[in-house]
């Protein structure tokens, strides 16, 4: 009976060494829960700095002008020269009427002067005649030809069109200038784009025969002759 009341229990030594082994086991637990638990909040803390979205005031684009437009410049000489560029702005600040697209003043000039980094509005441009010095730069000059309807195709010209200049002189004919824009067209009077040089050697030829025009393509116009003179 005494063994068998014996039977199953520690001895005070194993006692002490289980318990000291469940310590151990839970602490093992514990420190490895809260390892884990740390690495869940570092990876939801990193992913949500990555997933953060920074939510601004609301943007739009709009046109404004680089550098100092006069007034009468025309649309087609403002963007031939890059005198427009698209920015961002706070839509809260966006004036009213600015234009969103070039295309919303194509053929219309400037109606007052417009200073750099003005936003461009519909009400800056009308489609009023442009004034002649705004559609010119550098060495280029506006000059007027009066010609018949035959010689000028006066009936048919229109401001944009391109035209080649050339000069008749009995049998003989010569090519003068090429690629000409026209600039306006009143009652057969034609206002020319020429540059100083081509100007004079167009007026210096009219004392000499009588000049004609010839319309061009206005998409893909190519050449087959120079500036010469063919016939006799």
């Amino acid at each position: 009976m005494e063994a068998h009341r014996h039977f199953g229990k520690f001895p005070p030594r194993g006692r002490a060494q289980a318990l000291a082994g469940r310590r151990n086991a839970l602490l093992v637990a514990a420190v490895s829960a809260l390892l884990a638990a740390a690495l869940i909040y570092l990876f939801v803390a990193n992913y949500s700095k990555r997933t953060v979205v920074q939510v601004g005031p609301p943007q739009t684009a709009v046109w404004v002008a680089k550098q100092n437009i006069p007034q009468g410049t025309p649309e087609a000489a403002i963007a031939g020269e890059g005198y427009f560029k698209r920015v961002e702005v706070p839509t809260a600040r966006v004036v009213p009427g600015a234009i969103v697209d070039p295309s919303q003043i194509i053929g219309e000039a400037a109606t007052s002067d417009i200073v750099a980094g003005q936003q461009i509005t519909t009400a800056d441009f009308t489609r009023s005649t442009a004034l002649l010095p705004g559609m010119l730069r550098g060495d280029e000059r506006a000059v007027a030809f009066a010609f018949s309807s035959q010689q000028g195709l006066t009936s048919y010209l229109a401001p944009g069109d391109t035209v080649d200049i050339m000069l008749l002189l009995g049998k003989r004919s010569e090519m003068l200038v090429q690629d000409v824009p026209v600039l306006a067209n009143a009652s057969g009077v034609v206002v020319l784009r020429l540059s100083d040089r081509q100007a004079l050697i167009v007026t210096a030829a009219t004392g000499q025969g009588s000049l004609w025009l010839a319309l061009r393509p206005s998409i893909g116009a190519a050449d087959s002759v120079k500036l010469y003179s063919v016939g006799s």
